[in-house]
């Protein structure tokens, strides 16, 4: 209960401050004259869309090469003794309704079987509460490469825990991650192993994230393609400015000598992918994505699952940040730099975006904005989830209302991550009990 009271005052504060923004320049500018407030009735929606425009354009712009980036070019063709041997690892927990699924995916990809090895990571009772156990070993005696391993001793409870755990059992020289959510594209394996093939130097590859059965029920269709626009494009930015991106915790490959040597996923953290990344970014060793590189992911499918993972997401990002603040600003790299201050923008980002929200309500409510300014506002929004519905519906994924959606609706969502993030700013600050809160599975 404290911490949703806080929570309330921090979010009313903020509004306040935007409005008594909005409030001193409309009082500086309207009591010098009534000319002044006409002008300011009348020029100020211009500027502001104007401003927009011009900032909508230069996004276009980006998702337009994002999107030809993403683009499928045929798959990599690569000699039996160049394929590297890959360990897929895959945590479970409470995945009855997903592991098999996810396990027959990755079996059935176009790749050499005796070079691919499979291990699903399990959390054995009392932790798990479903026959997650039960169906790992049943995969594990289908198929001759998949293990079923429990996550147990001093890595239980984790993901991080029970990747780690799989790391001495792991005989690939690529380590290969999945959520058991995922079902992964044929070709998905064979082009991470053609990119480390490449460049020897290459010590991490992220792919591109999908989110399928966005028809399951209103709130999925509601919220579509959001985690995947927010989640790719952030990475694509992220690499284009600074060589290197936020790792994002499936679909995502990594050599094993290198992870070993970082010391594995650091077990304490609630975003270990993210711990990951900055643990990479810091070490200043190469990473990439690789658009082409495509797999599924299951949705949130209910406002609760929703709100709670991306707390989770941000609550764990904002410990990151605090974490390797010191070991980023001290290291010689300037690609290093650069990325932990353009990843610590999005957390700034938060409270600004809280404060405009004040600010353009005054403005709205003294008429001096329209209600046509909000959509305005989220334009740059507006083509990055039409760009990505205009991608599904071509790959026979989409639909026109989907579409609709993303010109219309989705935008819109920025206003719920502005709450999602002070809230979690809030929950860290009044150190909270980090309680871990999984999300259904379809």
């Amino acid at each position: 209960m404290k911490n949703k009271l806080v929570f309330a005052c921090v979010v009313l504060a903020l509004f306040a401050m935007g409005a008594a923004a909005g409030s001193v320049a409309y009082s500086a500018v309207c009591l010098a004259s009534w000319a002044n407030r006409t002008l300011l009735s009348e020029w100020l929606p211009y500027v502001l869309a104007i401003s927009i425009g011009a900032l909508t354009i230069v996004t276009a712009y980006f998702t337009y090469r994002f999107v030809r980036q993403c683009s499928l070019q045929d798959p990599p063709k690569l000699k039996d003794d160049e394929v590297l041997p890959m360990t897929i690892i895959i945590p479970a927990l409470n995945e009855e309704r997903t592991i098999a699924r996810c396990v027959e995916s990755i079996m059935s990809a176009d790749y050499c079987k005796n070079k691919l090895e499979v291990i699903i990571a399990y959390e054995p009772p009392p932790r798990c509460t479903d026959s997650t156990p039960l169906l790992a070993r049943r995969l594990a005696e289908k198929y001759e490469n998949v293990k079923a391993i429990p996550n147990k001793d001093g890595h239980r409870g984790t993901k991080a825990g029970a990747i780690n755990s799989c790391l001495k059992e792991a005989s690939g020289t690529i380590i290969g991650i999945y959520d058991a959510d995922h079902v992964v594209a044929k070709d998905a394996l064979l082009r991470a192993s053609a990119q480390f093939a490449s460049d020897e130097k290459l010590a991490c590859l992220g792919g591109k994230v999908i989110i399928r059965d966005v028809n399951y029920n209103w709130f999925t269709a509601l919220v579509g393609n959001e985690c995947a626009v927010f989640n790719n494009f952030s990475r694509y930015v992220s690499q284009l400015f600074t060589g290197r991106h936020m790792v994002y915790g499936s679909n995502l490959f990594i050599r094993k000598e290198v992870l070993e040597a970082i010391g594995g996923f650091d077990e304490s953290s609630l975003t270990e992918d993210c711990d990951l990344g900055m643990k990479l970014v810091c070490g200043n060793y190469p990473m990439k994505v690789d658009y082409s590189i495509k797999s599924y992911e299951q949705p949130a499918i209910t406002v609760r699952d929703w709100w709670h993972q991306r707390v989770r997401w941000t609550w764990g990002g904002i410990s990151v940040l605090k974490k390797y603040v010191k070991a980023s600003s001290s290291n010689a790299s300037g690609r290093s730099v650069k990325a932990f201050l353009l990843y610590s923008l999005g957390t700034t980002g938060i409270l600004f975006s809280v404060v405009f929200m004040g600010f353009v309500g005054f403005m709205l409510y003294m008429d001096v904005l329209t209600p046509m300014v909000l959509f305005i506002c989220v334009a740059p929004l507006s083509v990055l989830f039409a760009a990505e519905s205009i991608v599904d519906f071509c790959e026979g994924r989409g639909s026109v209302l989907d579409m609709a959606l993303s010109i219309f609706v989705r935008p819109f969502i920025i206003c719920a991550y502005s709450l999602v993030g002070v809230y979690a700013l809030v929950m860290d600050a009044l150190r909270e009990d980090r309680a871990w809160h999984p999300n259904q599975r379809i």
